[in-house]
């Protein structure tokens, strides 16, 4: 009989995040395991207990969560409860928190409630062992991917005049998408244009921003991304914080060279694109200066190019995650018998 190995999912807003589980719940691994899927608030706690193998909590983690984990923990008592760290990384810190002592011990506590801390970047680890809140033996780090055969079948295309840049994720603070606008304002329409896909909070003061630009448009949500990135040349992700940044792993293996920021996992994205020969553009100062500026070295520069081995290399990381979440798993199962 299949162990059973129970996602609680606290944010159904998590774009990325959804689809990164729904990928590892349809992947091959479910002949090793029975994956479910559950949606459950953290906001007030509960006894009940899971018929689980093992539970892996999917959520930011808070000092008011704490309760609901804390007996989480105790209704479920001898059952290996992991944490998968989406959300939190060095950036967020400096975007999002005012006392960042206080948040670290928040972190350390809520760590220390789980079996294990799954790290979905080496931008996390490299954090995390700085602050020594994690103990090393606690945290593995898994990476981050999804299934992407709709992405790298994808025909590799030239670039078009005007170029056509290309953007998608949540509509919020997080992904720098006001920025990007603004940068918009200053680069002339017969040169570019921007497409913007998705949804969220910041959608009506984005919206505003660019009602008045001929050469920017907001689509609302797509629900086919792959079809959504090959109708660009190019892939901007100008984020303020991003722990993984599952867009740029998706536009590699589309064959769409990336106009991003350095931050978070988007770095250990930028050092790989590097070691196997580039295709990208840094925007080396997050500001609507320092968007415009890349947009231009693009657009002056001879086109940017993803190869072969780069789009393989994206399709081969989400296989190593696979194999990441089985030893995960497997190992979890052993320590319990």
């Amino acid at each position: 009989m299949q162990p059973t190995v129970i996602h609680l999912i606290d944010d159904n807003k998590l774009g990325g995040v959804n689809l990164a589980l729904e990928s590892l719940a349809a992947s091959k691994l479910n002949q090793l395991f029975r994956f479910k899927l559950i949606h459950r608030r953290f906001s007030f706690p509960s006894f009940r207990r899971y018929t689980a193998d093992i539970i892996v909590v999917h959520g930011a983690l808070s000092w008011r969560k704490f309760p609901a984990l804390l007996t989480l923990k105790l209704a479920n008592f001898g059952t290996p409860i992991l944490y998968q760290e989406h959300h939190y990384s060095r950036e967020f810190v400096a975007q999002c928190v005012v006392h960042p002592k206080r948040f670290y011990s928040m972190l350390k506590f809520g760590y220390g409630l789980m079996d294990k801390v799954l790290l979905v970047s080496q931008a996390q680890v490299n954090w995390l062992d700085e602050l020594k809140i994690l103990a090393t033996d606690k945290r593995v780090c898994l990476g981050q991917a999804k299934e992407l055969d709709k992405f790298r079948h994808l025909p590799s295309r030239a670039c078009s005049s005007p170029l056509k840049l290309v953007a998608c994720g949540r509509l919020s603070r997080q992904k720098g998408f006001d920025l990007l606008i603004k940068a918009m304002v200053k680069l002339p329409a017969d040169r570019v244009s921007l497409t913007l896909a998705g949804e969220g909070e910041e959608a009506s003061a984005l919206n505003a921003l660019a009602r008045p630009l001929p050469h920017v448009r907001l689509i609302g949500e797509v629900q086919d991304v792959a079809r959504f990135l090959d109708s660009g040349d190019v892939v901007i992700i100008p984020s303020r914080w991003e722990p993984f940044g599952l867009t740029c792993l998706e536009a590699i293996a589309a064959g769409k060279p990336v106009i991003l920021a350095n931050v978070d996992g988007l770095g250990d994205q930028v050092e790989w694109l590097k070691q196997k020969g580039g295709g990208y553009q840094l925007i080396d100062d997050l500001s609507v200066e320092g968007i415009e500026r890349a947009i231009n070295r693009v657009l002056d520069a001879e086109p940017l190019r993803i190869n072969c081995q780069q789009r393989q290399s994206a399709e081969q990381a989400w296989q190593q995650m696979l194999n990441s979440w089985q030893t995960v798993l497997e190992n979890q199962l052993q320590h319990r018998r």
